[in-house]
């Protein structure tokens, strides 16, 4: 199962909803909605974004006083998810990519050895991600939430 119908089907576990799980691209059809994910040769990260956009369909429609994950009743608490959710896209998904790659779809999949030079890169990039993440939740949980 990919990483792009992994996000899909946590928002979907988070909120509740029904669903029926294939395990392929992310698809999804909600009534006369239909959000699915095209493969483009020319353009990888089209199954990234396109499954953000699932994903965050799937939460606004299922919004609530206990799932509201985008916090969009509070403008603020809003664009600090949308913050978080580019630096995710374009930080944290980047870096973690040739980790989950070299480890576990190259050899367990694929059949092809860990490219360890690769991971290791990947690995300090990762690193450096993770510190801004660690800075931006220590002031979180200390009150300090700006």
């Amino acid at each position: 199962m990919s990483t792009n119908v992994t996000r899909v089907l946590v928002c979907l576990e988070e909120v509740g909803a029904e669903y029926e799980p294939f395990g392929q691209i992310p698809a999804f059809q909600d009534g006369d909605v239909v959000l699915f994910e095209q493969r483009l040769t020319l353009h990888f990260d089209s199954a990234i974004s396109e499954s953000r956009a699932i994903a965050r369909y799937v939460l606004r429609k299922y919004n609530s006083a206990d799932a509201d994950l985008l916090r969009e009743g509070n403008l603020k608490e809003a664009a600090m998810v949308d913050v978080w959710t580019e630096v995710e896209a374009h930080q944290y998904y980047p870096a973690i990519s040739p980790v989950v790659y070299e480890c576990l779809i190259n050899p367990i999949m694929r059949g092809v050895p860990t490219n360890q030079n690769a991971v290791d890169d990947a690995l300090e990039k990762l690193r450096k991600v993770l510190d801004v993440y660690e800075a931006r939740l220590s002031k979180s949980t200390t009150g300090r939430n700006t």
